[in-house]
Parts: C-alpha cells; structure tokens; sequence
C-alpha cells in the first residue's frame, strides 16, 4: 500500500508541475526525502523536463529566524499544542538555550515547573505569560536575528532567487512550512511567487493566496471522510528520512549546510530498509511507464489511482491488523517542533487511558470543563489495536471524535474565507 500511494502522489506531482511550466521542485526534508528520490527515478527513466532538488530545512529552521519579526505570529507558533508539551518545550521552539531559560523561569516564577504537562486550554495564559516576559521576548529575538545569515544563505546557495519557475513538494497538514519559506525569500528580495504540492492539507494560515497550495488527497475545503480516515503522523514517520530533523545551518568554507539533530541507529536501519522496498517499487513503474504511450498518467487528477490509495490507506490507518500496529506503531515519533526521545507512534495504553480519548471526555478536557490529563497517542488506532482485547468500540468513538474536529476546522476555514472574499 504505501509503495502505490508514493508512486500516485509523485507522479500527480510531476504531471501538474509539467502542466503549468515548473522546471524545478523543491522537496523539503524529511517528509519528501523519498519522495525526491521517486521523482528523480522518473525524471531520469523519462526524461522529464523537471530539476529535482532536496532541501534540508523544517519548521523550527525556517522559523527561527523570523521569529523576531513578527512577535504576535512568533508567540501563537511557539505555544501551539501538541503531546506533552510543557513550558520547557515552548522555550525550545524559542531556541532559548539553558541558561536563558533560567532566567526565564525565574523571572516569571516558574522555576520547578518547567517539564509539566500544560493542558490545551492553559495555553493562551502561558502565552501571555511569556509575551510579557522581557527576559523571554529578549532573548527570542537576539537568537532569531543570530539565524538570518546562515538560514538565507542556505536557501540561496539552492537556488531560490534565480528566477528559475519552481514549487515545493511536502506532506502538507497546515501549510505552514510554505507561508515560512515565502517569508524568508521576500525578506531576501524574492519577488516571484511560492507555490507547493502537497498530499493533505487540514488547513492554510491566514494571509496566504489559496491559489498557491495544490492538494493531492484533501484540501481544507472537503474530502471530510478521507481526513477522518487518514492519520498524518503516521504518514511521515514512514515517509521520512535516514537522517534527523534540521536544526539550522552552518557555513563551511564557502558553502553552507543544514545542520542535522542525532538520529537513533535504530531509525536509519528502519528508514533505509523501507527506502530500499519502496523504490524498487518505484523503479518497477517507472519502467512500466516508460513503455506506455501516455508518459505518466495522462490524467492531472489521478481520480482513479487517488481513490484505488485511499482504500488501502483507509484499511491500514484506521483498522490494523494486531501485526501491523504493532510493527510500525513501536517505531519512534515525536510531533513536537523539537524532537525528544522515548515515544512511540502508537503506545501502549490500558483500557482507562483509551476511555479518557473518548470523544465526550476529550471535548470536556480540551474546553476546559474537565481538568484532566489525556494520555495521548500520534496513532491512536495503532494504540487502540495493541492494547485492547476489543478495540472496536475504542476505535468508533475516536472516528466521531475525528469526524466532529475536521468538521470544525472545515467550518472556520470557509468562515474565515468567506469573510475575507466579502472584506
């Protein structure tokens, strides 16, 4: 299953970037790193007309620098949710180091309570907190500013401002990484547009041009039940890279280069195993295709394909088996900016831990009428399917949950949009 859905989106990818006249596309680590092989394996069998290049950046690389820029957009990036997150983390999406993070916590009298767990609906108090935090904001800025020459001229050095007509390629979820890239290039004097392929995307941030973001399998606008199907952080821990997260960039001698996090031994061997199955999956089709008439797929939407993926992601995602929950939900994940070690894609939870994710306990907690810890997990089915003798109703309950939270954010995406069109 995954074999097909890469070699869909890759070739959806470099039929729509041919059909509008991109001569180069940008796959941005880690989530496109085999992605960016697949393509280069169909440029090279095919002759296609397309420059394929593999740009080592991430969230936290990308924003770092212009954190100091806009504080009001700096501090809602900083404190955004996720699993576990805690003061400490927040400070590390700041790129404090340990000791202005001392000074942090002693000047907000915090000291103690750094590493614990702050509930979702605390998090606009923490973000006031440091907002008003002079040591913080500070701080925030000196290191923001100490990223700008290196981060600008690694994107330099690949290619960004010579005018050549290009678009990123990435996984999607928020399009965040786009609006991130755009914002430093204009900072660098680009002038030419930014558009990117994705294969999902929940939502935009405010501000950008819906026209610039192409979607494969869903878009913020629709496609309500395959979201609900789908599980992103599943998806990019298997469609990763032998290599760990970016943390910044560095010069050496006359050149700059990203500069990596460690990476377990155990994770290369796990990505490298599932990078050699995969492309020689791919190299199989792109010589399939390379007989054919047609080229790639002849059809820009792929509907066919899109949906013949769908199901057997839906089956995978969603409904395990014991087997394969187990295989891929022992593997390590993080979903912070920051990575920390010690998680697993889909941890092991008893029967009451599985309850407290329950859709009517989770929307309690997560409005804040219910003071409660959640034990959480990136792949809750996988959990679900580990940990439970009878995960079915564990698993129904979490799909309404997930039904009821895509429909929010499809609501406030067509609100927001169209106040802004009658605006």
């Amino acid at each position: 299953m995954l074999g097909p859905a890469l070699n869909s989106f890759v070739t959806w990818v470099l039929e729509s970037a041919m059909k509008t006249g991109k001569k180069r596309l940008y796959f941005l680590a880690r989530d496109g790193y085999l992605m960016y092989h697949a393509a280069k394996i169909y440029v090279e069998r095919l002759s296609l007309p397309i420059d394929c290049r593999y740009v080592s950046c991430s969230r936290y690389s990308l924003r770092l620098p212009l954190f100091h820029l806009d504080l009001d957009e700096a501090m809602e990036y900083i404190c955004r949710g996720g699993i576990g997150v805690s003061l400490k983390r927040i400070m590390n999406r700041a790129g404090l180091e340990e000791k202005d993070q001392e000074k942090v916590l002693d000047e907000t009298g915090e000291t103690g309570r750094e590493n614990e767990e702050i509930p979702y609906c605390e998090l606009k108090q923490v973000k006031e907190k440091l907002k008003n935090s002079r040591c913080f904001v500070e701080a925030l800025n000196w290191y923001s500013k100490e990223a700008i020459p290196t981060a600008t001229g690694y994107l330099a050095q690949s290619g960004f401002l010579d005018g050549t007509p290009d678009a990123l390629v990435d996984s999607g979820w928020t399009g965040s990484m786009q609006k991130s890239m755009k914002r430093l290039l204009e900072y660098m004097g680009r002038t030419e547009p930014l558009e990117g392929y994705y294969w999902g995307l929940y939502e935009l941030p405010r501000g950008v041009r819906r026209e610039e973001y192409h979607c494969y399998y869903f878009s913020p606008e629709g496609q309500l039940r395959e979201k609900v199907y789908f599980n992103n952080n599943l998806f990019e821990t298997v469609f990763s890279a032998p290599h760990g997260m970016t943390m910044g960039y560095r010069k050496a001698g006359e050149r700059y280069e990203p500069v990596y996090a460690p990476v377990s031994e155990e994770r290369v061997r796990q990505m490298k195993k599932l990078e050699d199955v995969l492309l020689k999956y791919i190299v199989r089709a792109a010589e399939m295709t390379a007989d054919t008439e047609n080229g790639l797929t002849g059809k820009e939407d792929c509907r066919d394909e899109r949906k013949a993926v769908g199901k057997l992601l839906r089956m995978f995602m969603t409904e395990p088996t014991k087997e394969e929950a187990d295989v891929y939900g022992s593997m390590a994940f993080c979903d912070d900016v920051l990575e920390y070690g010690g998680r697993r894609l889909a941890e092991v939870m008893d029967e009451q831990e599985l309850k407290s994710n329950h859709v009517i306990n989770k929307i309690l907690v997560m409005t804040g009428f219910r003071r409660q810890t959640v034990k959480e997990s990136a792949w809750y089915e996988g959990s679900a399917v580990r940990s439970s003798e009878k995960p079915g109703v564990h698993l129904f309950q979490y799909r309404l949950y997930k039904y009821l939270l895509c429909i929010r954010q499809m609501y406030m995406w067509r609100k927001d949009n169209v106040q802004n069109r009658q605006g």
